[in-house]
């Protein structure tokens, strides 16, 4: 066992929800021990990988390091109560499975096929933007970061706008489980439990219409969907909707809402920002490098393997930090600052391989229309208290961040 960092600040969603993200830790082991193996309290032994070149290279290796059986790294009583899971995703498939899978949405997240939603995304920003005001305060996160995502991936799946907030409080239960503000009652197999079955009620009923009366949104193509010339199993697409509506919307409100913060602290980028809109597709690559939504994932060795000399065995768990990789000084120029314009950006926020992110084009507009909106109105804004930050070690996006603004009109 490792004594080179406290590792409960790697893994412990609580420490993240405290402290924010172990970025001194993830430094301190990018230069004296990039792969090594930790024990930390509660949680199975694992495999810190920090560097990109290493995260680069299991990623790359789909059937040595596998997704399944579990693709984030949790407390054993978690992995005890997601044992038998009611549901699949194909975040937790491995080839050539996870293929054939991933291709049942994948057209639809395709560049040409995410420009047809730009008029969309535009008007669901400015009418947000529009809704704040003059001027006033504002929970940026309830007001902006939750709400555009939500909306945007609503409208894609045809989901009513009268669903949203129950759909947004089943995502704040999943990704928050250990969040005091968001986590149900009951031990981890009762919450989990009573959580996937109101998951399961809801999509079920969605999924049924959907194959009565057909209609031009991803809900259909899933509920629709053939895997080898057969319907998909319940199970799996139950997995997709779960998948698809939670995860691209929870990402995309961590890049909003992280991604205004070190706005905030960097008030220059802002203001260039407003003033040159054109920079918007570098600007939303370095917002995701220097948030990093998705923290981490987990792979398990299907063989031994060696890497920096460490002799990973087989059944070991790896935890890639995503987040950390983005901070790597081989490979980003003063990795610890915002700047807009970077080029070239080989960040992971996306991850990378064959689990790269669907709907990273969706994301990408999603966030990059409210920011250029936003950014473009925006006269004055300031904290007016301090941010808070999900305890969560997968997602630990911001919560709570209380601003005061003034706002320019719209402009034509």
């Amino acid at each position: 066992m490792s004594a080179i960092v406290d590792p409960s600040k790697l893994v412990d969603p609580r420490s993240y929800g405290q402290n924010g993200l172990p970025h001194a830790e993830w430094a301190r082991l990018r230069r004296e021990a990039p792969v090594e193996y930790f024990e930390a309290p509660g949680f199975p032994p694992f495999w810190a990988i920090t560097k990109h070149a290493d995260i680069v290279e299991i990623s790359k290796l789909p059937d040595v390091f596998l997704n399944a059986p579990g693709m984030t790294i949790a407390r054993r009583e978690a992995l005890e109560a997601q044992a038998a899971p009611p549901i699949r995703t194909i975040i937790n498939m491995d080839p050539p499975e996870h293929r054939k899978f991933r291709q049942i949405a994948s057209a639809y997240f395709t560049p040409r096929a995410i420009q047809s939603l730009q008029p969309l995304v535009e008007k669901t920003a400015r009418q947000l933007v529009d809704d704040l005001g003059r001027e006033g305060e504002c929970d940026f996160i309830a007001r902006i970061a939750s709400i555009h995502p939500l909306k945007v991936i609503a409208r894609i799946l045809g989901v009513p706008e009268s669903d949203e907030p129950f759909i947004l409080k089943l995502t704040n239960e999943l990704f928050g489980s250990e969040d005091p503000e968001f986590q149900r009652t009951g031990d981890h197999f009762e919450h989990t439990k009573s959580l996937f079955m109101d998951f399961w009620t809801y999509f079920s009923a969605v999924i049924a219409d959907r194959r009565k009366q057909p209609r031009e949104d991803l809900a259909t193509v899933i509920a629709n969907a053939r895997i080898d010339g057969k319907p998909m199993g319940d199970l799996e697409t139950m997995g997709y909707c779960l998948i698809t509506f939670t995860a691209g919307h929870e990402t995309t409100r961590g890049s909003i809402g992280g991604g205004l913060e070190v706005l905030l602290d960097n008030p220059g980028e802002l203001a260039r920002w407003g003033r040159e809109p054109g920079i918007t597709p570098r600007a939303i690559d370095e917002i995701v490098r220097f948030v990093t939504p998705v923290n981490h994932m987990m792979r398990t060795a299907a063989d031994d393997y060696t890497l920096r000399g460490r002799k990973i065995r087989k059944g070991d768990h790896l935890v890639l930090f995503y987040a950390s990789a983005n901070r790597d000084d081989e490979v980003f120029d003063a990795p610890d600052e915002l700047h807009l314009d970077r080029h070239p950006n080989r960040h992971l926020g996306f991850g990378i391989g064959e689990h790269y992110c669907l709907g990273a084009n969706l994301a990408r507009m999603t966030s990059g229309t409210l920011f250029r909106e936003l950014c473009g109105r925006i006269e004055q804004v300031e904290r007016t208290g301090k941010s808070e930050r999900t305890a969560s070690n997968l997602v630990p996006g911001i919560k709570h961040l209380p601003i005061r603004y003034r706002l320019a009109p719209a402009r034509d």
